[in-house]
Formats: C-alpha cells, sequence, structure tokens
C-alpha cells in the first residue's frame, strides 16, 4: 500500500506543480502582453480556470492524505482517547460520504457535458474532460478517506 500512496503522492505534486507553473507563465505572458504589446493572451480566463481545477482537485487529495485539512472542534472530547478516536472514525465517514456524493454528481455532469458537447466560450475547448477529472481526483479522495477510516478503526492510531 506504501508503494501506491508514494505513487498517487508523487503523481499528484508533480501534476500541481506542472499546473501552478503554467498558472504562472500564462499569467506572465497575459500581462506582458497586455501592457507590452497591447494584446492578452486569448482565452486565458478560461486557461486559467481550468489549471486552477487541477491545483484545487489535487490539492484536495494531497491534503486528505497528510491529514492537514482545517479541523474545528465544534464539541468537546469529553472521553479522552476514545473520543478523540471516535471523532475522527466519524469525521471518515462523514467526509468520505459527502467526498463520494460530489464525486457522483460531478460524474453526472461530465455525462451530460459530453453529451450536449458543452466548451469554453473562447476558444472551444470541452468542459468534459475536466468535470471528468474533477469527479476522478473526488473518487480518489473518498479512497483516500475510507483508507485512512480503516487505519484508524483498526490499528487504532489517530493524527493531531
Amino acid at each position: 500500500m506504501r508503494t501506491i500512496t508514494s505513487l498517487l503522492t508523487a503523481s499528484l505534486r508533480r501534476l500541481t506543480e506542472l499546473c501552478m507553473a503554467a498558472l504562472a507563465l500564462l499569467t506572465l505572458a497575459d500581462v506582458l502582453g497586455r501592457y507590452i504589446f497591447n494584446i492578452s493572451v486569448m482565452g486565458a480566463v478560461e486557461l486559467t480556470e481550468i489549471l486552477m481545477v487541477g491545483v484545487i482537485f489535487c490539492g484536495i487529495v494531497l491534503t486528505t492524505m497528510k491529514r492537514e485539512h482545517v479541523a474545528v472542534d465544534l464539541l468537546p472530547m469529553p472521553f479522552g482517547k476514545t473520543g478523540t478516536r471516535m471523532a475522527y472514525i466519524a469525521t471518515h465517514i462523514v467526509a468520505a460520504g459527502v467526498s463520494a456524493l460530489l464525486a457522483v454528481v460531478s460524474w453526472s455532469q461530465a455525462e451530460s457535458a459530453r453529451e450536449y458537447g458543452d466548451q469554453t466560450t473562447m476558444l472551444g475547448l470541452s468542459l468534459a474532460p475536466v468535470v471528468y477529472f474533477m469527479s476522478i481526483m473526488l473518487f480518489i479522495n473518498t479512497a483516500v478517506q475510507l483508507h485512512m477510516l480503516w487505519h484508524d478503526l483498526y490499528q487504532g492510531k489517530t493524527h493531531d
């Protein structure tokens, strides 16, 4: 399992880095083009939005894998380690359920976008692959949450 986790982490990091580098270069080209040559990059906003999808949805999975989501204690944990462990387990169940629901709904939206041939306005890029990517990342996030649930249930470990 560690090999899969390492491969997934490395792949998601490289994809995020690629999207961030592309965003930086696109922004640089657009700004220079606008202010020096009085011509902006056609479709820069659309490309920025698509690249941001890559950064955000890869980031969701990476953040989940490292247990670095923002957490707020809404209720006091009066039962010590047992209460904390139960809170982690409940959190994983809710997070996996929400992630799975969003994955299924976004997959349905991707199917709809493919069937109707939805495209970006300026460049005419197909939106279906972008929405499929979002859905796949959410399915992966669900699997990561379920793995963490299993780990916390059967290994008895929690992470602060």
